[in-house]
């Protein structure tokens, strides 16, 4: 077999496996979202199949009942407050930690490794014994508070691996022109980095609002509950509908679907971006 032909049956087979791939995530997803027009009759039945009818009372009973609307501004909020938080700290943070040369500057690099390699469980009771002694205990603020210091340790590596790959004689030519330290990382730093900021926006929102443990556990209020802890009202008191079951799954992850259909190539350029400069 010579070499162009090798080459062929090589790209031949990686081609099917990238097929088989796609189809072994997008088909359960499909078919995920066919079940929630269909019927629940029709799903128990048959679980793979096509709507014998499109039924759209399925998503107005599901948004009723899971109390959807409050759901989802609840956790946008929250998502917000976080991404401007995390992406403020992280930026002046991680700009700190690859540019400038100050003593305990190991020391922080060291720390946040330590931080992303620790299960994020560990701290949750003493977090719930903290926020209840400040009275931040099932609101929203103490949810978000927990969520920015989640966020930052994993996002501060990654962005300092970017800016790490920057030179300096780019902020240093910036601080001839009279910027300081400060200007220089906002005109400087900041545009370029755009791709790598975008990408951990993104990257903080889907945690946000995956996240099930502790906003099922800092919060009880039902008006303040998020977008994930509404799930499982449908596999407790009305685990029996499984098009229910189907249809607060579409509702729960159409943002995170919509999101990255119109973002994956920016996220997939900022972390190619990162790994090369890195």
């Amino acid at each position: 077999m010579n070499k162009s032909l090798r080459k062929r049956c090589l790209k031949f087979f990686m081609w099917i496996f990238l097929i088989f791939m796609a189809l072994f995530a997008v088909v359960p997803l499909l078919q995920v979202f066919l079940n929630s027009f269909r019927t629940d009759q029709q799903v128990k039945r048959m679980p793979l199949g096509l709507p014998e009818q499109i039924i759209f009372d399925n998503f107005k009973d599901t948004w009723r009942i899971g109390e959807y609307g409050i759901a989802y501004l609840n956790t946008l909020l929250i998502a917000a407050v976080v991404i401007i938080v995390v992406l403020t700290i992280v930026g002046l943070g991680a700009y700190s930690i690859s540019k400038l040369d100050f003593k305990l500057r190991r020391f922080f690099t060291a720390y946040f490794f330590v931080a992303i390699s620790l299960p994020s469980f560990l701290y949750i009771v003493p977090d719930y014994s903290f926020l209840n002694k400040i009275g931040l205990v099932d609101t929203r603020a103490g949810l978000a508070i927990i969520y920015i210091a989640m966020q930052i340790p994993f996002n501060m590596l990654l962005l300092k691996t970017f800016l790490a790959g920057i030179p300096r004689e780019l902020e240093e030519a910036a601080k001839i022109d009279g910027c300081n330290e400060l200007n220089s990382f906002l005109r400087i730093t900041v545009p370029i980095a755009k791709p790598m900021f975008l990408t951990i926006a993104l990257l903080v929102f889907v945690n946000v609002w995956n996240e099930y443990l502790w906003s099922n556990t800092f919060i009880s209020t039902d008006a303040l509950k998020t977008v994930a802890t509404r799930y499982v009202r449908f596999t407790g008191q009305y685990g029996s509908n499984m098009a229910r079951i189907y249809t607060a799954s579409v509702i729960s992850i159409a943002p995170v679907v919509i999101l990255y259909l119109l973002f994956s190539r920016k996220f997939i350029e900022g972390m190619t971006s990162g790994s090369v400069k890195g």
